[in-house]
């Protein structure tokens, strides 16, 4: 469990903030999060002290975790990546925007630079697992719905598809059918990645859906999460079942998401890699 001291959050959408905090209260840990407009909402973090700043406001977010006796910060929840139109730094961000060269830069190099700044300036980025473990998914079946032999053969042709584009930085996840890739997830997201894969599925056995990291990924940041979204989109879809690499993807809402895929005959399977 985590004790090192007052944890500071930067939340963007999403459950992973509201889990977080629901962790931090139910374990005595306290907490002080900033929450990017235009992502978090106030109801989102409305059982913890918050404080709201645009994603540019570097400085901003900075000292509100100085002023609020923070040390060790944690980075959850999704932020789309902005374009240099929509950023409007503080002198903070300006500094160390010009550093990143965001237009050149991937994702992943992004994330690490950003990083880099932060800690510069006294802080230390921890990763989510190491303020609430047990949320990453570990080996084996979730739930009482298991893949068949042939699900296990499209799960290993999607995840060396998957482990191909992370490596080129395009996306974590693939749909596959007896074989045959349907669709990739590139900058869109899941739902239309499992949209295009719809149009495109044959009859007989159903499609799965397999989700990866990046090879080398950081795991302090921008981590891959299932969710109960993830599972009524693949019920959507018609997907049978979705397999994770295990040690690296996060389980948000783990009794709901297991009792609504089992209600949907939908297996979920962490994968050791």
């Amino acid at each position: 469990m985590y004790r090192n001291g007052k944890l500071g959050m930067i939340a963007g959408g999403g459950m992973m903030p509201v889990e977080i905090i629901k962790y931090c209260n139910e374990n005595n840990i306290e907490i002080y999060v900033v929450g990017i407009e235009s992502f978090a909402t106030d109801d989102q973090l409305k059982d913890a002290p918050h404080s709201f700043a645009k994603i540019g406001e570097a400085g901003k977010i900075l000292k509100a975790f100085k002023n609020n006796g923070v040390k060790n910060i944690v980075l959850a929840g999704g932020i789309k990546r902005p374009s240099l139109k929509e950023l409007i730094p503080d002198w903070e961000g300006v500094k160390i925007i010009a550093r990143l060269a965001i237009k050149n830069i991937s994702d992943d190099g992004m994330f690490r630079k950003v990083i880099y700044e932060i800690e510069k300036r006294g802080f230390k980025v921890v990763g989510i697992e190491d303020v609430v473990p047990g949320m990453m998914f570990s080996e084996g079946i979730y739930g009482t719905v298991k893949p068949s032999p042939e699900d296990m053969d499209d799960i290993r042709r999607g995840i060396t598809v998957a482990k191909a584009l992370g490596a080129v930085d395009v996306g974590q996840a693939v749909v596959v059918q007896e074989g045959m890739v349907l669709a990739v997830e590139a900058i869109e997201g899941t739902d239309m990645m499992l949209s295009r894969a719809a149009t495109v599925k044959k009859s007989g056995k159903a499609p799965v859906m397999v989700k990866v990291l990046k090879p080398g990924q950081d795991l302090r940041v921008d981590l891959p999460a299932i969710g109960l979204l993830t599972i009524e989109q693949l019920k959507k879809y018609g997907i049978k079942g979705i397999a994770v690499e295990a040690g690296g993807i996060l389980l948000i809402e783990r009794e709901a998401v297991i009792r609504q895929a089992d209600e949907a005959g939908i297996f979920i399977i962490g994968v050791k890699i």
